[in-house]
C-alpha cells in the first residue's frame, strides 16, 4: 500500500508564539508525526511518499480547482455544496501523490500557477474567465496578484 503525506519540512508560521518557541514546537511536532507515520507504514508494509503541501486545503477535491473556500471545518465548493474540510484536504493530498504536474520540490508560486491554469480550463467549460470567477466570489482575489495569473489562459483582460 502507498501512503501519501504532506512534506512538512517547511516551518509553520504562528504569530502568537516567539520565533524560537515556534521553531522548537514545529520541529518536534513534525518529527513526531513523521516518525509515527513511518512506524505504521513499516508495520503494515506500506510506503510513505511525501508530497508538496501548498494549497491542499484550498483546492476543491471534486474539480481539482481553486474554486471554493475553506472556513474552519467546512469547505464550500463553488456550487454551494459543503464538504468536511479535512476530508477534502486529505483527498487532495491523495491526488497530489499521483499528480504529474506538481512535484514535491516545486515552490508554492509554481504550484499556484499550475492550479490557476487548471482553474482557468475548468472555467472555460462554463464560459467564464478567472476574472469572472473573482467578480462572482468563486475565486479568492489573492490569486490575481500571482504572476501565473497574468499569463493564464482564460484570463479575461476586458476589465484590466
Amino acid at each position: 500500500m502507498k501512503v501519501f503525506a504532506e512534506d512538512l519540512t517547511q516551518p509553520i508560521k504562528n504569530k502568537r508564539q516567539s520565533k524560537a518557541m515556534s521553531r522548537k514546537l514545529n520541529s518536534w511536532m513534525k518529527g513526531q508525526m513523521r516518525d509515527s507515520l513511518q512506524k505504521w507504514a513499516n508495520w503494515t508494509g506500506s510506503v510513505v511518499t511525501e508530497v508538496q503541501p501548498s494549497y491542499t486545503s484550498q483546492i476543491d477535491s471534486v474539480t481539482g480547482t481553486l474554486l471554493g473556500k475553506r472556513s474552519g471545518d467546512s469547505f464550500t465548493r463553488f456550487n454551494g455544496v459543503v464538504l468536511q474540510a479535512d476530508h477534502n484536504a486529505a483527498k487532495n493530498v491523495l491526488s497530489r501523490g499521483t499528480d504529474q504536474d506538481i512535484t514535491r520540490y516545486m515552490s508554492k508560486t509554481e504550484v499556484q500557477a499550475v492550479l490557476l491554469r487548471r482553474t482557468a480550463r475548468f472555467l472555460e467549460g462554463m464560459g467564464l474567465s478567472l476574472l469572472d470567477a473573482i467578480e462572482l466570489g468563486l475565486l479568492d482575489c489573492k490569486h490575481e496578484l500571482c504572476s501565473g495569473f497574468q499569463g493564464t489562459p482564460g484570463r479575461d483582460a476586458r476589465n484590466v
